[in-house]
């Protein structure tokens, strides 16, 4: 596994920023201000704010009936939901970093729980587990997001090997994004062994055009 320097970390970082930092700022803040689910609007604007910026999938995971729209009918159902939500994302912040194996398996576990429970949105056709583990990141920073991108991009850099997985599949966790999370673990635990300070968000702005 070829680890990136440091300075290719910093670098990542900044160049994210550059461009998207704002944006996360705002992603990162409403949810902070807004934690709960107890409330429509809020919740409207959390899913709305995070699936759009983040092209979460709503419309590809979603069809919603003539009238209505895919963001309002997954706020809504999360809305109706807010216990089990605000309970999964009460279990999240428990963990920070830097990470260590058993916190990735929670994270796996809440991330699946979550997965499963927006799987009952009227209209879902497809697992949404890339909303999932974005609407949970802007909740709490160490949740690793998923997309294809930064699939790709970990399959690049550090091949499936079910005998060097650090942790186990959790009973709720979603198959794809465990086997996700166990490479994007074995390199951040590679990054940290060699000397580097990392988050899961530095990794994720270093995986997202593609290290070189």
């Amino acid at each position: 596994m070829k680890l990136p320097t440091q300075q290719e970390v910093d670098a990542a970082a900044d160049a994210f920023d550059e461009d998207w930092g704002e944006v996360d700022r705002v992603l990162y803040a409403i949810c902070a201000d807004h934690p709960l689910h107890d409330d429509r609007r809020h919740v409207t604007a959390k899913v709305a704010l995070v699936g759009r910026a983040y092209s979460a999938g709503l419309e590809r995971c979603i069809t919603a009936e003539p009238g209505q729209q895919s963001v309002m009918v997954a706020a809504d159902y999360i809305w109706q939901h807010s216990g089990k939500v605000d309970e999964i994302v009460a279990a999240v912040q428990q963990t920070a970093e830097p990470l260590t194996a058993d916190d990735m398996r929670e994270l796996v576990e809440q991330h699946g729980r979550l997965t499963d429970l927006l799987a009952g949105i009227p209209g879902c056709h497809r697992r949404p587990r890339s909303l999932a583990a974005k609407y949970l990141h802007f909740h709490h920073s160490v949740v690793p997001i998923y997309d294809s991108n930064a699939e790709i991009a970990l399959g690049k850099l550090v091949p499936w090997k079910a005998g060097l997985a650090p942790f186990a599949q959790p009973p709720h966790g979603d198959e794809w994004y465990w086997q996700f999370c166990v490479r994007l673990f074995r390199l951040y635990d590679a990054c940290w062994k060699g000397g580097l300070t990392v988050t899961t968000k530095q990794l994720d702005t270093w995986l997202w055009p593609g290290p070189t």
